[in-house]
């Protein structure tokens, strides 16, 4: 199955089943119509497996909400009947009844609704005694023929199931009118309005029913008031139909939670859809050439970036994700260029510490001190900031300033090994005698803890730092061909200490923003 397919299928949590209607040609994007052509395909292959009525409407039922969510109402009004056909259900009626008035179909709708009641009364779904959202419907549905009497009577049962509506309130107010009672009418609107102030519908109709009593006073008020806004119905039903929708929306959440739970490829193909949907959303853009990058696919993550820095230049987290992509030496350059563009525009520490990285490795070792000086004042808590201010001091040769930042990180963090290594091999080249012998204890315990070619060649440097040179010959020796151990040994070979406590190609000088 294709990545799309599961993270649809993911999505939906129920087997699709049966052959369906095929969708409506129309002109969409490639995205959707390879998503609906999926779930068709795997409605068609799962059908047979099917053996219980109320898995096979469950699959109908599904297959007709994301044709819904796509206003695909032919296709979505099969399927439901499919769906009722199978195992009636008053979801499934109340569904078809919602598709049938959007087509323009009320006879058919009132019908509809009128089964869905009917369901609810035999407690189907744990509706018993009523279902106050189909009444309401129902009720909005006589209005719109001017049965008003039968609008109060369905309104009326909603208003019992959702006493606090405002927009059950408002069309009983509405039904109250039809029928001349305009003191019923006031009264509603104006607990409507008590309920939802800021629903200037509601509004608009309060400024009718006081200019019909000639109170114009407060008929101007409530004018004053209107707006474009309705209130509000909950309607769980649809907000479910309405999350299928396949939207560029759709497809990042997808993209998300396929990526949360490790499918990695199917993340991908979600982002690439909801690219593909909204070209000129940014942050879209910026994840889906992360993934890229994450995956390994660094010129597409390269490419995808430069499209939304075309879109806007001035987007620090487009520059950042750039400059992280462009990281390699190859691309120092640019990469360098790109992050000072994305800390210039954000400033915030993640950009800025991706540029001292960069700088690190460009042998740019002042700049790197400087940004890392300044990261660590701003997180005074923070160790990685003070190890990298003296990493970059010991590669600018700047031995003794490197050694305060270093024991600064350690006291934020003691058992980091890493930190100790640096600042043992800092002691034994430019400490004092008594740092020196420090140095010495540090790295026979860093030893002891971790027999590696690492701890060996620091044991070797703090033997140098005590005069021991014959031990320190032997001990890089044994290392080799370790380059820590040959710098140690083109060292001893002059008759001096090493300039610096690690060779100039280690990845010791490359921060973890560039491994």
């Amino acid at each position: 199955m294709s990545p799309l397919a599961i993270s649809f299928l993911a999505l939906m949590a129920t087997p699709l089943a049966a052959a369906a209607p095929e969708p409506v040609a129309q002109d969409r994007p490639a995205p959707v119509s390879e998503t609906l052509q999926t779930a068709l395909d795997d409605l068609h292959r799962d059908l047979p497996q099917l053996a219980e009525p109320g898995e096979r409407a469950e699959a109908w039922g599904r297959l007709a909400m994301l044709y819904h969510a796509q206003d695909l109402l032919d296709e979505a009004e099969g399927a439901y009947r499919r769906a009722l056909a199978e195992k009636p259900a008053l979801r499934w009626h109340y569904l078809l009844a919602v598709v049938l008035g959007e087509r323009g179909d009320t006879q058919g709708a009132i019908a509809a609704y009128r089964h869905a009641l009917a369901a609810a009364s035999n407690g189907e779904g744990g509706h018993a005694g009523g279902h106050a959202l189909s009444s309401y419907r129902l009720g909005l549905l006589h209005l719109l023929e001017g049965d008003h009497r039968a609008a109060a009577t369905a309104l009326g049962e909603a208003r019992r199931g959702m006493p606090d509506s405002a927009a059950v309130l408002a069309a009983l107010a509405d039904a109250a009118v039809g029928v001349g009672d305009w003191r019923q009418a006031k009264s509603l609107l104006e607990r409507a309005a008590a309920l939802e102030p800021n629903a200037g519908r509601i509004a608009y109709k309060l400024a009718l029913a006081h200019r019909h009593f000639g109170d114009l006073e407060k008929a101007r008020y409530w004018l004053a008031e209107r707006n474009a806004t309705a209130p509000a119905v909950d309607d769980p039903l649809l907000l479910e139909v309405a999350q299928l929708s396949l939207s560029a929306k759709f497809f990042v959440k997808a993209g998300e939670r396929a990526w949360q739970r490790g499918d990695r490829l199917d993340a991908l193909a979600a982002w690439r859809n909801a690219v593909a949907l909204a070209p000129d959303d940014l942050d879209t853009g910026l994840v889906y050439a992360h993934a890229l990058g994450a995956l390994g696919q660094r010129e597409a993550a390269v490419e995808e970036a430069r499209r939304v820095l075309a879109i806007d230049p001035q987007s620090a987290r487009g520059w950042y994700v750039l400059a992280l992509q462009l990281r390699t030496e190859a691309d120092a350059e640019e990469a360098i260029d790109a992050a000072q563009r994305a800390a210039r525009l954000a400033g915030d520490a993640t950009a800025r510490t991706l540029l001292a990285a960069l700088m690190m490795r460009a042998g740019q070792f002042d700049e790197a001190a400087a940004i890392y000086h300044a990261l660590a004042g701003e997180h005074v808590d923070a160790a990685y900031y003070r190890y990298w201010l003296g990493m970059a001091r010991l590669a600018a040769g700047e031995c003794q300033a490197a050694r305060r930042p270093l024991e600064e990180a350690l006291e934020r963090q003691a058992n980091w090994g890493q930190a100790h290594v640096a600042l043992a091999r800092a002691d034994a080249l430019c400490g004092n005698s008594a740092t020196r012998l420090a140095a010495y204890a540090k790295a026979k315990g860093l030893l002891a803890a971790r027999a590696d070619a690492d701890t060996r060649i620091t044991l070797a440097f703090a033997e140098l730092g005590l005069g021991r040179a014959d031990a320190a010959r032997q001990r890089a020796a044994a290392a080799m061909p370790h380059d820590d151990a040959r710098m140690l040994l083109a060292a001893l070979a002059k008759g001096k200490l090493p300039a610096r406590p690690f060779a100039a190609d280690s990845g010791w000088w490359l921060p973890a923003e560039l491994r």
